[in-house]
């Protein structure tokens, strides 16, 4: 809530010390969301049976609450003093013993994107957000994660509302103008797992597999949800058996909804009751990118049910349990339902880059580490969890055996479910299956931090791989090429855990044109070839056929670029040949975000105006033989780089081509915008003929970019003014807003932004300025005197953790660009 104490929350001392002594049997909730459609009040009324098992004898504990009041506790049928027991964010309870039944009434504010939030479309909708502490908005609880009980929902509504929670509802019941739903009890589940979504959605069901399934939405994209329902439906129905086969155990609940909403951060495994952001319910025919991209994040939800849900982390050190194992479960999903292809080379490539941009950060962390309190756990989710414990997890499966880890996590999930599980507890149960030390593994690659560099040196007597960082056991393969075109003529397979190792299988391969190393992606490290084999990749990297060299190629380039050694032109000459060649989409996406990132962010000022013109140029010329999904993404990158006459009226024909989706029409016409090749007319007129709900934020996006005072000042405004611009919007303003070619307009305005943005973290929350640094910090008039005044904010010492890591990684990232353009100014390779 706004203006609370950044470092309040539970700690780890506390929450270990509760969960000795009290047990959790139900919670019996009901929750009147009757106040909303009007205002921001609702009531909840919240009957917790539990036991006081100390040893100690009787003792003291709470319950956690945040609300704008509470009107009635009751222990035990006893009444209490609510203004004696109801302190800050707890109920304390007297000393007491034994089992108990403890009913609380209380009135809340609804939240935006924590607790209980309440979303304004043409109708209003509620919904819970509870990860990581947040389950206390709503009614008083034990709001930590090893005290998993069952929970019973009854939610009164109006009577055109309708209403989605973990179970089936058993009864929904009229009373005047009001609807009851009562939902029955859950299996025993962590408070963040439970749910509560409501209001006039749009509901699609399917009764088809093993447990009906239904979509919920917004009235408004009624259209989206019919026409991508049927594809939803059918990857949840293969999934769910594909999970259930692979882990040993049924998905334990009754149901399977997904509800789409206007303002959800992200996607959340609720149990039985997965909550997304609606933006991916795409507003035209979605791209072979784009249900990638929403096929992944439905398979790692749902590997939740078990992976969290079924057996959850004790505490918030053990998040990665979570996270990591649903990032690889969907990946490896993916592969098993066909759903990746050829593409799931390009995805765990991207994985791999998203973890290793986080471990080049000074905030990189262990996978697995000690979390003190809820602030730390909250700075948590972050591509360490997330990506690199996945990309170590495949590492541990690829030497442990597939059949032989799989059959690993049947016994895991056996020997926890319902219950805790740990890092521990996790070795146990692979170890049997593997010769390899696993403890040893796990503080090799899981409890200790940061990325280790593997260097090619390359001599005329001989080659040698270069270890720098933690010296890691790595599995690599070095792939050697040549001939015209480039073709793989060996590969050799070796183990690499010393500083330096010495190849003498490739003694006599040192002058070989390209050397490539881990060509088979078999390990997670910075790549650094050697000095020729830099140079065949640019020239020729767009010859490799195998999709695993071409990926190990790009992610070697790009590493290459974010150190400095590579400038940015180099770069964009590699994708701007490989554009015309490469057929898999997705990776042809991975290609134009690499070219666009060097071409803006790592290009000196002076070089950015031709190096977007060469990667525009590029585009066209490849739209010339693109099929129809490779076109979606050669159009939206020159959505980013059109810049000549005949480039920008390309750009506007497109403007009015159906096939291309309307989001990236928005950001074609943002593009002519931003350059002056368009007005407030055209932006007003195209918000006129978009059906879109949200169309009102992408015609905000557009304004933004316009190069006129007037409009900076509205966008900033809009930015860091309560309640802020929305999450799945913010991606898209941020860039508007911070045009490279309007410097001069925008210097002053990012040292407004930071003296603005700790206001509006006190106005709003932590979480939400958290979002606006990552998603739209002024990329624009970086420079060192900028990027000191962002150190001195990260060091305020009233920052929550997850702000000042979030200010400290921009520093960071803009003083690396900063660095590269330095280094690489000459346009010479070093």
């Amino acid at each position: 809530m706004p203006g609370e104490d950044p470092t309040g929350g539970l700690t780890a001392a506390e929450a270990a010390a509760r969960s000795a002594v009290v047990s959790v049997t139900s919670y019996d909730v009901t929750l009147d969301l009757t106040g909303l459609p009007e205002g921001e009040y609702f009531s909840s009324r919240s009957i917790v049976e539990f036991s006081y098992d100390g040893d100690g004898g009787p003792g003291m504990t709470w319950l956690d609450l945040v609300a704008d009041g509470a009107d009635h506790v009751v222990l035990d049928g006893v009444a209490l003093d609510p203004g004696e027991v109801v302190r800050g964010d707890r109920v304390r309870l007297a000393p007491l013993g034994g089992r108990h039944r403890l009913e609380v009434l209380a009135w809340h504010r609804a939240g935006s994107g924590r607790g209980l939030s309440r979303s304004a479309d043409h109708a209003v909708y509620a919904w819970t957000q509870f990860q990581p502490f947040d389950a206390r908005r709503a009614f008083a609880c034990f709001d930590q994660p090893d005290l998993k009980a069952t929970f019973a929902f009854e939610v009164r509504v109006p009577l055109d509302w309708h209403c989605v929670s973990n179970r089936q509802e058993s009864e929904v019941v009229e009373e005047g103008d009001v609807a009851v739903w009562t939902f029955p009890p859950t299996p025993p589940l962590p408070t963040y797992a439970a749910a509560v979504c409501a209001g006039p959605f749009h509901v699609v069901r399917s009764d088809r597999g093993p447990v009906p399934m239904s979509l919920c939405a917004r009235r408004s994209l009624a259209g989206a949800l019919e026409r991508d329902a049927e594809e939803i439906f059918e990857l949840s129905r293969r999934a769910l058996a594909l999970f259930e086969d692979a882990f040993g155990i049924a998905y334990d609940g009754d149901s399977y909804d997904h509800v789409f909403l206007p303002d959800q951060p992200g996607a959340m495994e609720n149990h039985g009751c997965v909550t997304w952001n609606d933006q991916v319910l795409y507003r035209s025919e979605p791209t072979a990118e784009q249900r990638r991209r929403r096929a992944l994040v439905l398979l790692h939800e749902m590997s939740h049910m078990w992976f969290g849900n079924l057996v959850t982390p004790r505490w918030w050190d053990g998040l990665w349990l979570s996270e990591s194992f649903a990032d690889w479960a969907a990946l490896w999903a993916a592969a098993q339902l066909g759903v990746l292809d050829s593409r799931w080379s390009v995805a765990t490539a991207l994985e791999k880059e998203r973890a290793a941009d986080a471990d080049l950060l000074s905030s990189t962390h262990p996978v697995s580490r000690p979390v003190p309190d809820i602030a730390a756990a909250e700075a948590n989710f972050d591509a360490i969890t997330y990506a690199k414990g996945a990309c170590m997890l495949r590492q541990l499966v690829a030497s442990v055996g597939e059949d032989a880890f799989l059959e690993a996590l049947r016994k895991y999930f056996a020997q926890h479910a319902g219950e805790n599980g740990s890092l521990r507890a996790l070795i146990t149960a692979v170890q049997p299956f593997t010769e390899i030390d696993l403890s040893a593994w796990s503080r090799v690659w899981l409890e200790s931090s940061g990325i280790t560099t593997l260097t090619l040196d390359v001599t005329d007597t001989g080659v040698t791989v270069v270890q720098n960082g933690v010296a890691r056991p790595h599995l690599v393969s070095i792939g050697v090429y040549g001939g015209a075109p480039l073709a793989e003529v060996d590969r050799i397979d070796l183990r690499v855990a010393e500083p330096r190792t010495e190849v003498p299988a490739l003694s006599g391969r040192s002058t070989a044109p390209l050397l490539l190393l881990d060509d088979r992606d078999t390990t997670y490290a910075l790549l650094r070839p050697d000095p020729r084999s830099v140079r065949t990749l640019v020239a020729a990297g767009t010859e490799l056929e195998d999709p695993l060299a071409r990926n190990t190629a790009r992610r070697t380039i790009r590493g290459l670029l974010l150190d400095g050694p590579l400038p940015a032109a180099e770069v964009v000459e590699y994708v701007a040949s490989s554009l015309t060649t490469e057929t898999d989409p997705v990776h042809l996406k991975a290609l134009t975000s690499l070219g666009l990132e060097a071409a803006g962010t790592y290009a000196t000022p002076p070089q950015r105006e031709s190096l977007e013109r060469k990667l525009a140029a590029a585009c066209v010329a490849a739209l010339g033989s693109a099929d129809s999904a490779a076109r979606i993404v050669l159009v939206e990158a020159l959505a980013d780089c059109a810049d000549t006459g005949d480039q920008l009226q390309l750009v506007d024909s497109l403007l009015a081509d159906s096939e291309v989706p309307q989001l990236i029409r928005w950001r074609l016409l943002t593009r002519l915008v931003a350059l002056g090749f368009a007005d407030s007319e055209q932006i007003d007129a195209a918000e006129d003929r978009d059906a879109d709900p949200d169309a009102v934020w992408q015609a905000a996006a557009a304004r933004a970019a316009m190069p006129i005072a007037t409009a900076k000042d509205v966008a900033l405004d809009r930015l860091l003014t309560s309640p802020g611009v929305p999450t799945a919007v913010l991606r898209t303003f941020g860039p508007a807003l911070w045009q490279p070619r309007q410097t001069v307009l925008l210097t002053a305005r990012a040292t407004e932004f930071l003296g603005r943005l700790v206001p509006f973290a006190h106005e709003t929350d932590w979480f939400a300025a958290a979002r606006v640094v990552r998603y739209a910090f002024p990329a624009t008039a970086v420079s060192e005197p900028f990027v000191a005044r962002v150190h001195e904010l990260a060091a305020t010492s009233e920052l929550a953790p997850i702000l000042r890591q979030s200010l400290e990684d921009q520093a960071e990232m803009a003083q690396r660009a900063l660095a590269a353009q330095r280094l690489t100014a000459d346009g010479q390779v070093r």
